[in-house]
């Protein structure tokens, strides 16, 4: 609830702003959670209903996976269902599968949310909306996900004044906001509680994913646990 909050709070200061609030997204997963937050927002009428633009090939079809299968749904989805509401489908939705109907998203200046992959903008779609949506300073820039060392969204994240896209810099001058809640990843407790519930502990434990300093107390955290050894393998690294 706390992440629906700060959608709200974002995508009401980007309409008093007067610009599109631009929202790069995973096409797996992470679209379909906001979506879900997003009709609460509308059916509670904390948000107005400004149009929601999906800009993805695949966020579009896995979000059409998501409607089919409500044998997969929670509770509370499978209690929307039941009531003839769709979770994952807000009022005012657009979908843009082709590549004309994802340049006519140029057009729109205002009020409305532009929902595109990739979720660190390094590559699809949402390079074109950046390159034209940035230099606005009405415009807003929502990040909702994790953005990896050396991306262009942990460049723009990090509140650098311009970001190279096709090959041209591009001023960042649209307000740049990002949400931590809606990660999917396990955090250090859940990735513990998981090795738990092996039957044999691990004799080896290899970390290959994640910030340095995150992935040093994990290492501890593992070994002081489990008493198991626990290898960060560098680049170039080989074992058997």
């Amino acid at each position: 609830y706390s992440s629906r909050d700060t959608v709200c709070d974002d995508c009401n200061e980007s309409i008093e702003r007067g610009g599109v609030l631009l929202i790069p997204a995973f096409a797996v997963g992470r679209t379909q959670l906001l979506l879900y937050a997003l009709r609460h927002l509308k059916d509670q009428k904390i948000i107005p209903n400004i149009p929601i633009y999906i800009d993805s090939p695949m966020a579009i079809q896995v979000t059409g996976t998501h409607v089919r299968h409500q044998e997969a749904w929670d509770i509370e989805s499978r209690y929307m269902g039941q009531k003839g509401d769709e979770p994952l489908l807000p009022d005012n939705l657009h979908v843009h599968r082709s590549v004309n109907e994802s340049k006519q998203l140029n057009n729109v200046r205002e009020n409305a949310i532009i929902i595109s992959a990739s979720g660190m903008v390094t590559g699809g779609r949402i390079l074109h909306h950046m390159f034209n949506k940035l230099p606005v300073k009405e415009n807003t820039v929502l990040f909702i996900g994790y953005q990896a060392f050396g991306t262009r969204g942990r460049t723009i994240r990090e509140g650098q004044p311009s970001v190279k896209i096709h090959g041209q810099e591009v001023p960042v001058k649209a307000a740049v906001r990002a949400i931590d809640g809606f990660s999917a990843h396990a955090d250090q407790d859940e990735l513990l509680i998981w090795l738990k519930k092996f039957k044999n502990t691990p004799e080896r434990v290899f970390l290959v994913h994640g910030e340095d300093e995150s992935v040093e107390k994990l290492k501890d955290a593992i070994h002081r646990e489990f008493k198991t050894d626990v290898t960060i393998p560098e680049y170039t690294d080989q074992f058997t």
